[in-house]
């Protein structure tokens, strides 16, 4: 194999400015060579903005994945694209890193799971919070057991006043509101600690009550009527083991919020996360109760190195992957029960009734 791999990037929207592009500058055995927008401009805009040299800028992917010297493709574009084009770059003989969420419906992942198998190339979705110190220690406790059976937790994406006004968010283009935007981080965290990925069942409310309302918002306000989507929501999803999930959602909710967090119950502890690189663990001992803060943030030098940022991490542990030819760590069949539970909250909201798995 190469020493370094080449990579390209489907979409040069605030996710690859902010993420994509950065993490691969970062990453040592990886080069980017390619960036594809439909709209071109903004493809040129990065090659200025990241001052890169060399790289080739495309308007349309299926000309941009003609370039066999291309080994990665990160794809960065609207949630109800990420099928397609994750399946059009697998076809043509390219791994994937595909951002959050892996698509809008279960049928969607299904297929993306399919043609990577059958084109015998590795598939990741970008839920890169999972590299973040304190998730990475959730991870650990439960992994060792020390909450016992985990039968109740909660998934947190709560924004006090955090609409995104821009791009696809709120006209509907996106597959959805605050519920395909915020939660599948959130849900993917408590999932994969308490690796349950059996649901048996999904009820939900959604609300836009606060879409007239932008006083406040730390990303400025937008036309209501361009407010098409969800600003908050609630669900109860029930696993086939019996275990309870909440999840609280909300770009604009009169609640001090926790965005990306999660919360979990079992028989011998409880843990949750709070504030940054924190981990709190609660529970009984010597008949009392007990509550122990762990911060998970990286000690003073020469004791440690400094952890990796989330998305330089995603990108390393996906090349170790593909270089060792081992499992990914976020495997799409994951993501995919992410998705699909999503997409039974959007059906639970507009029948009203309980969504049962089979």
């Amino acid at each position: 194999m190469k020493d370094i791999l080449n990579v390209a990037l489907i979409g040069c929207g605030w996710i690859g400015e902010d993420k994509h592009v950065p993490s691969i500058l970062a990453t040592e055995d990886v080069k980017l060579v390619a960036l594809c927008d439909k709209e071109i401009s903004k493809a040129e805009r990065f090659v200025s903005l990241f001052q890169l040299e060399g790289v080739k800028v495309y308007d349309d992917y299926t000309e941009m994945l003609k370039d066999e010297s291309i080994d990665i493709v990160h794809i960065a574009t609207p949630n109800p694209t990420h099928c397609q084009i994750t399946c059009a770059a697998l076809e043509a003989g390219k791994h994937v890193l595909c951002e959050k969420p892996m698509a809008t419906t279960k049928a969607d992942c299904e297929k993306m799971i399919a043609t990577a198998k059958k084109m015998n190339k590795k598939l990741t979705i970008g839920y890169q919070w999972r590299y973040r110190p304190e998730a990475l220690m959730v991870k650990s406790i439960c992994e060792k057991g020390e909450l016992g059976d985990i039968y109740y937790a909660k998934a947190n994406a709560t924004r006090y006043a955090g609409v995104p006004a821009w791009g696809e968010y709120l006209n509907g283009n996106n597959g959805g509101g605050v519920f395909i935007d915020g939660v599948p981080h959130a849900l993917d965290l408590t999932l994969w600690a308490m690796d349950n990925y059996d649901v048996k069942s999904v009820r939900a409310n959604l609300y836009d009550k606060m879409k007239d309302n932008p006083e406040g918002c730390i990303w400025g306000g937008w036309d209501e009527k361009d407010f098409k989507v969800e600003d908050s929501g609630f669900a109860l999803v029930t696993m086939k083991n019996g275990a309870t999930i909440f999840i609280e959602a909300s770009w604009r909710l009169n609640m001090l919020g926790e965005d990306m967090k999660t919360t979990l119950c079992g028989t011998k502890a409880g843990l949750d996360m709070v504030g940054e690189h924190q981990v709190r663990v609660n529970g009984m001992a010597h008949n009392k109760p007990y509550v122990q803060c762990i911060d998970t943030s990286d000690p003073m030098p020469p004791f440690s190195i400094k952890s990796e940022a989330p998305g330089k991490e995603e990108i390393r542990r996906f090349v170790d992957a593909i270089r060792n030819d081992t499992e990914v760590f976020i495997k799409p069949e994951q993501a995919m029960v992410v998705t699909q539970i999503i997409e039974a909250v959007y059906q639970s909201a507009k029948t009203g009734k309980e969504i049962v798995f089979e």
